[in-house]
């Protein structure tokens, strides 16, 4: 019994959580680098994400040089950017640099997992 319960709590969280990580919106920073973005705090903030609805969905969205900005222009309003999330530039290996402004107060974990 117990391992129906674990089973049938796993694939619940695992269908919750699958839609919370995944990108928002993805605009160009002003040297026309897509930087794919999560909503934070009640859609008041963005948090730099990556691509698709899981970090394995795809690798090398990030390469060369990432400058992330203060702030992004989005359909008529301007958001913070305060955070970077769990995994972002995950499995990027070509990435080379990122540039990250004084607006940013929290990375998360693995962020920078599997980059040279």
């Amino acid at each position: 019994m117990k391992q129906i319960k674990f089973f049938l709590l796993t694939a619940l969280l695992s269908m919750v959580g699958a839609r919370a990580i995944a990108h928002d919106i993805e605009v160009k920073n002003a040297d026309g680098v897509t930087i794919y973005y999560t909503w934070a705090n009640n859609k008041t903030e963005l948090s730099v994400s990556y691509r698709g609805t899981s970090s394995g969905d795809y690798s090398n969205e990030y390469t060369s040089n990432v400058v992330i900005p203060e702030s992004v222009a989005y359909n008529g309003a301007t958001y913070p950017v305060t955070s970077i999330g769990n995994n972002a530039f995950m499995n990027c290996p070509i990435l080379m640099s990122v540039t990250i402004p004084n607006s940013v107060t929290t990375i998360g974990e693995a962020t920078f997992y599997n980059c040279i």
